[in-house]
């Protein structure tokens, strides 16, 4: 059986009855995390930007929050702020550095096992730069990642975005080339319905790349909207989605990743739904 889990949105939001008074990042990060396991989810997934961009007392905080009752913090996702440039031969490499020690170490202290590489922006080979000299600096980056990131239990996960995100790393197929091509302990492959559905991807896409998946994205295309909340896309693909992944007797973790209208009622309707397609039998 899979792990279920879910993303934490975007934005802050107000204590009931007193907007006046926004919530702390702390206190955003822990209500929603509970929020999300209180429905029934296995895990919370955060964004890593959130657990960067705390103050160390802020930090010191959650991690008090977390000993005493776990945030189940399992996966982060944005990874990259763009201004890193990754495949810019010519970007700041000790920012690049700085930025991954601190990340991962804080990815480490709270448990989380992957780091989600989507990142379009930071990832993008910026214009001007040729293809090969982008990859090279792009390839030289990850590796430094897994080799500081392997060794702190932290696994850096590829991310296929569409091509509205990416000039890189579009499909399946291409993205479970590179794992391949890499062939290194601590880089592996995530499976998006949503970014597959906008290009086009086959759900049995998984059946070839099975032994590299380790976690998977879910929301319904074109309008990134809850699991299960159809507007005008394909309302069997999720399903289908979720029957390949069964198949292959996938056990690890799916996160509805997605636009929420009301973060609150929602999540367990999107637990209540992603519960239900991956234990029917027949999809």
């Amino acid at each position: 059986m899979v792990k279920l889990g879910c993303c934490l949105p975007g934005g802050s939001f107000m204590p009931e009855g007193v907007a006046e008074v926004p919530q702390s990042i702390v206190e955003q990060i822990t209500d929603n995390c509970y929020h999300i396991l209180d429905a029934g989810f296995d895990y919370t997934e955060v964004g890593a930007s959130m657990l960067y961009s705390l103050t160390d007392e802020e930090l010191a905080e959650l991690l008090a929050a977390n000993a005493k009752r776990s945030l189940q913090l399992y996966a982060a996702n944005s990874l990259f702020i763009p201004s890193l440039e990754l495949s810019n031969p010519a970007a700041d490499r000790e920012k690049q550095t700085e930025y991954i020690h601190k990340v991962v170490d804080r990815l480490a202290m709270f448990g989380a096992k992957y780091a989600i590489f989507g990142s379009g922006g930071a990832r993008s080979i910026p214009e001007g730069v040729s293809h090969e000299d982008g990859m090279k600096a792009l390839y030289r980056f990850m590796n430094e990642f897994i080799d500081y990131a392997n060794p702190r239990g932290v696994t850096l996960v590829i991310e296929p975005l569409r091509r509205r995100e990416s000039n890189i790393f579009v499909t399946v197929p291409e993205c479970a080339g590179v794992v391949r091509e890499f062939n290194r302990e601590g880089l592996a492959l995530l499976c998006d319905s949503f970014h597959m559905s906008q290009e086009n991807t086959p759900v049995d896409a998984v059946y070839d790349a099975v032994d590299l998946i380790v976690h998977c994205h879910m929301s319904e295309a074109p309008d990134r909207t809850c699991p299960g909340a159809i507007t005008t896309g394909d309302p069997e693909y999720n399903k289908q989605f979720a029957a390949c992944l069964n198949k292959v007797g996938y056990t690890g973790g799916v996160s509805a990743e997605c636009s929420f209208a009301d973060f609150k009622t929602d999540v367990p309707a999107i637990y209540a739904y992603m519960k239900k397609i991956f234990t029917e039998k027949d999809n």
